[in-house]
């Protein structure tokens, strides 16, 4: 999986540039288009979808929520 996080396209960029990984999906690439069209996807395109959701869980889990940027250091 980390071989497909090397690239280097132009919606990989602007997803890690985004402040909000579901309002970027939902406005550049709608999950339904994504799911409703597997079986036509080819292997390249499976690929970038693979890549593009790894990125956003990367992203996902490095966001500290409200009580962590709370929290304070003892």
């Amino acid at each position: 999986m980390d071989e497909l996080l090397t690239c280097s396209c132009q919606m990989k960029t602007d997803l890690e540039n985004s402040a909000d990984a579901f309002s970027f999906f939902k406005e550049n690439y709608p999950l339904s288009s994504l799911t409703n069209n597997l079986n036509a996807l080819s292997k390249q395109e499976l690929r970038c979808a693979c890549c593009l959701m790894g990125v956003a869980l990367i992203k996902m889990s490095q966001k500290k929520t409200i009580w962590e940027r709370l929290k304070v250091k003892q």
